[in-house]
């Protein structure tokens, strides 16, 4: 027998489309303003007469993530959603109470307000591979088309090598501003034998500053790139605050959401499509929270089963740690060396020491001893021309979450010195956390395991590293800008043999920090796959009328960083709906 509540939906969609429209009607809604959620409203709004409501749960940014400099400085603020991990039993001892802190942007524009405005594509054997484990129609010769048009490259050096785009929605630029110890960095890659080119070409295995999605100095996410451009089409609603608890399911389809705006529950409906781009935690969440996920966690909070489905698993993070630092005697960023003349400088041309990214001043992807694909990278290493000690442990402790222990011993003797950072992870990483719910209430906040290292795989290849970033930092290029060796102390891992294997493992996983890369809590994959959740058109599986399309979708986390990747998941994702 049908449920009364939903031929009284039925009828009232009916009417709506005999006798016009209603302003609670649309035909597509989506939940997100992200990398993705953005690029899908402003491609599928374009056609007049589709009706289309995006719904964000934040709202809009502070001018203050204008700069890209600093982007943890939002990290404590409303516009992240400041979720945790869970605490860890097996390592993160110098983190309190052994969890991670997670920055996943609430806000228009999603993550892109908060993040390093990195341009990095990953691996075309990236996307082959995704193909080759059934998400047909991602191999690489299908989604570069997409890169290519989303991009708007300003820099001639780049789009003369054939694999860039100009004219798209994404201005991609090089920071103007560059320390001198830059160049150290780029030598000391070619004296351990790697060339400075392009990663986001061929080969990937080089060294390069890096791109960012900037225009003048100045962030450019999907906020500016998507969302403006199209804020006056009449056809579009934009709803901001808006906080989606479920989506409205009936005999397995979707016909709707229903939110909370500033207190109140409203429901909105769609005709055709709810489209979920909140994120790699959130999306799955809401999932859950309407009855699609696991059948076991689904009855033990008494939500009703609409299918059971693998959802919240294969979670996948690069991980990595700020535990190896040193010292130097070139000019780094001390907090104290950014002043009024800067901010001014930022404001009026776009240019100085605020428009790098995050300090993040050269990346490379190098290939370590367990690496078989020397075209497919298995490390990336970061060069911050800073530590966690460099702001006196105003932003990127707490960031970071160290412990009163850890700070004291390893960063705050060091705090009134120049130092530096290199950053390395495992670009292809093998553990596999999850994302679940604690309970039926929509607004507490997920579990998120990451399981750093339950793949003892991912410490190998990290510990190489590490031994990557003690390699450039002895190299002769290095020492002419004073790079040196500091006698850092990190509880737990004294008894080691300094720098050996064994005590690089340990700095490792005393203090885990996310490089914020989770992805794969939806994974795409062929329909018959039980390890799926959404088929290659990112339609869920069991469920009509509601699609998955954000980083929780990549079945395997991509050789670099996720925001340019997921943007060009909303292009596709955007033309498979038009499409249909």
């Amino acid at each position: 027998m049908l449920n009364v509540k939903y031929i009284a939906v039925v009828l009232f969609l009916q009417l709506c489309i005999v006798y016009g429209e209603h302003k609670n009607v649309f035909d597509y809604i989506i939940v997100g303003s992200g990398s993705a959620g953005a690029v899908i409203t402003n491609r599928i709004s374009k056609l007049p007469y589709i009706k289309v409501l995006l719904l964000e749960a934040g709202e809009m940014p502070p001018l203050s993530s204008e700069i890209p400099f600093s982007p943890l400085n939002l990290a404590k603020t409303q516009y992240n959603w400041n979720f945790t991990t869970i605490p860890s039993k097996t390592i993160a001892q110098g983190l309190k109470n052994r969890q991670n802190k997670i920055v996943a942007g609430k806000a228009l524009g999603g993550s892109t307000n908060l993040n390093l405005n990195l341009f990095v594509r990953g691996n075309k054997r990236d996307y082959d591979n995704w193909a080759k484990h059934g998400a047909v129609g991602w191999d690489w010769n299908s989604v570069f088309p997409y890169f290519l048009r989303l991009e708007d490259n300003r820099d001639y050096s780049y789009i003369r090598n054939g694999f860039h785009g100009v004219g798209g929605n994404v201005v991609i630029q090089t920071p103007s501003f560059h320390l001198p110890i830059t160049e150290g960095y780029l030598q000391a890659a070619k004296e351990i034998g790697y060339n400075i080119g392009d990663f986001n070409a061929e080969p990937q295995t080089v060294f390069q500053p890096p791109q960012g999605t900037i225009n003048r100095g100045a962030r450019w996410g999907t906020l500016k790139a998507y969302i403006n451009p199209v804020r006056g089409r009449r056809n579009l609603s934009i709803l901001t605050s808006a906080f989606v608890h479920k989506i409205l399911i009936h005999n397995n389809r979707a016909y709707g959401v229903k939110f909370e705006h500033h207190g109140k529950l409203y429901e909105a409906y769609a005709k055709q499509e709810v489209i979920v781009s909140a994120g790699v935690f959130n999306s799955p969440k809401l999932l859950m929270l309407s009855g699609i996920g696991p059948k076991r966690t689904l009855e033990r909070f008494n939500i009703p089963v609409v299918v059971d489905l693998p959802v919240g698993s294969n979670v996948q993070e690069h991980p990595s740690t700020y535990g190896l630092f040193f010292g130097a005697k070139t000019v780094t960023y001390l907090s104290e060396r950014i002043t009024v003349d800067h901010y001014n400088e930022f404001l009026i041309n776009g240019t100085g020491p605020l428009t790098t990214l995050g300090s993040l001043e050269t990346i490379g992807f190098v290939n370590s001893k367990y690496n078989d694909e020397p075209d497919w990278p298995d490390i990336e290493l970061l060069w911050f021309t800073l530590s966690a000690a460099s702001d006196k442990g105003e932003n990127l402790r707490p960031a970071m979450n160290i412990n009163d222990e850890v700070w004291k011993t390893t960063f705050e003797p060091f705090t009134s010195i120049d130092t530096i950072t290199c950053l390395p992870y495992p670009t292809r990483p093998k553990s596999r956390g999850f994302v679940s719910i604690r309970s039926s209430e929509p607004h507490d906040d997920p579990l998120i395991d990451l399981k750093f290292y339950s793949n003892p795989y991912d410490l190998k290849v990290m510990v190489e590293g590490l031994k990557y970033c003690l390699r450039m930092a002895s190299t002769k290029a290095m020492k002419k800008y004073g790079v040196n060796l500091l006698p850092i102390s990190v509880p737990g891992c004294g008894h080691y043999e300094r720098f050996s294997d064994e005590y690089l493992a340990c700095v490792a996983t005393t203090i885990p920090f996310t490089i914020y890369h989770c992805s794969g809590s939806c994974k795409m994959g062929s329909y018959a796959d039980s390890t799926t959740v959404v088929d290659p058109a990112l339609k869920v599986k069991g469920v009509e009328g509601l699609r998955v399309a954000d980083a929780s979708i990549m079945p395997f986390v991509v050789t670099g960083h996720l925001n340019i990747p997921t943007m060009m998941i909303g292009e596709k994702a955007a033309d498979m709906i038009l499409y249909d």
